[in-house]
């Protein structure tokens, strides 16, 4: 009798076995990692690298993971609505009352109802706030995720570790989960930014969208994953700073939003103008050293000359993307300090009119990898969604 009850209730300790236990065969792929292996401890794999235990179940790879990278596709847009309708927008509106009921018992004045054109403005604030904390609890998350995975190596930067241990197959769980799920999260981006109201730059984004599936889907395939953690690392370090900042604009904390842009531009100097070329730095220099030119799909070398380039040339068009992001940012932050307007290269095709009838814009442009200003009723609204003519 005991034994009967304690197994269903040990069972329910490891959601995998919950998956493989309760769900189709077919459904598998979608929810647990494919082509689980036991390695040998005299494999040369385990002899290279100590970061995996012999006792560890490591992973191959194969076509079924595309499943698992859709299915984490469709949980982060599952998510993503979750939260910006539950815990984000409530939470903005909460803040912006206040914030309303706060300057009228500071001008000592009776508060008045919203007009139409101030609930819109104010609908418009709370959206906007609600898309970027998302992004910001995304790229948080998977930072940190992606400095465990780094963590768990000894030396992850080194070039022995990036490319003596070559090829990097099989995969612990944690690397394979998470470049699994990045490829999932852009595959989620696509359809974010084809579903919503489009933007100026929308095929630019599209493009890089694409380069990144690219790298990743390249990368993985490829078995360059070591470099590929690090290059994801060193990507979403500044991502979390700039949808801070501008979560902090739309809820007019604009001192503060003024000094998480200034993290944010120190954020992505290090991280992806100067970590992004010693990437490319390593990979132009300490590859050949360690790898041998040859192609050989059946022991998972795919390192050629050809390969070698087209490599290169994918992460030096990613680091010429983000110099001119970069260089974007740095006029908007020396257009801010001289006092002047910072005109968005990325607000909406059809602008809304403000409530003084300007169609002006601002600073601070809606960014994972590009820089520029959102519309600027979304950022120069004071806390009651009233607008402060531009003197």
């Amino acid at each position: 009798m005991t034994s009967n009850l304690t197994s269903p209730l040990s069972l329910s300790n490891s959601l995998p076995t919950l998956i493989s236990t309760y769900l189709p065969v077919s459904l598998h792929p979608f929810f647990l990692l494919s082509y689980p292996i036991y390695p040998k401890p005299t494999s040369s794999f385990l002899r290279l690298s100590s970061s995996n235990p012999p006792t560890q179940i490591l992973y191959d790879k194969g076509h079924k993971d595309v499943y698992y990278a859709l299915s984490c596709a469709i949980i982060f847009t599952l998510l993503r609505s979750f939260t910006m309708n539950y815990i984000f927008q409530p939470f903005a509106g909460y803040v912006l009352d206040r914030n309303r009921i706060l300057e009228y018992r500071q001008k000592k004045v009776k508060m008045v109802e919203e007009t139409k054109k101030e609930k819109k403005h104010r609908h418009h604030l709370v959206t906007r706030f609600s898309e970027q904390a998302w992004s910001m609890l995304y790229c948080t998350v998977f930072w940190t995720l992606g400095m465990f995975t780094l963590h768990s190596v000894p030396s992850p930067t080194s070039p022995e570790q990036l490319w003596g241990i070559y090829p990097y197959t099989p995969l612990p769980a944690l690397t394979k989960f998470y470049y699994l799920a990045q490829l999932g999260w852009w595959f989620h981006q696509i359809y974010v930014i084809n579903s919503e109201k489009r933007r100026k730059d929308h095929w630019q984004m599209f493009g890089h969208h694409i380069l990144t599936i690219t790298l990743i889907v390249t990368s993985y395939i490829a078995n360059f994953t070591r470099i590929g953690v690090v290059i994801h690392v060193l990507m979403d370090f500044c991502d979390i700073f700039l949808p801070l900042a501008k979560m902090l604009r739309y809820l007019s904390y604009s001192r503060s939003c003024d000094l998480t842009f200034v993290i944010f531009l120190i954020s992505w100097l290090f991280s992806r103008e100067i970590g992004l070329f010693l990437v490319i730095k390593t990979s132009y220099l300490d590859a050949p050293r360690f790898i041998k030119f040859k192609w050989s799909p059946s022991t998972g070398q795919y390192l050629t000359y050809e390969t070698y380039l087209g490599f290169i040339g994918l992460v030096s068009l990613l680091w010429v993307l983000a110099s001119i992001w970069f260089y974007m940012a740095v006029k908007v932050a020396v257009k801010v300090v001289r006092g002047q307007g910072a005109e968005d290269s990325r607000s909406d095709d059809e602008e809304e009119p403000t409530e003084d009838g300007e169609g002006e814009e601002a600073v601070l442009e809606d960014v994972p990898q590009s820089v520029g200003t959102t519309t600027g009723k979304a950022l120069n609204g004071s806390a009651n969604g009233e607008l402060k003519k531009r003197r």
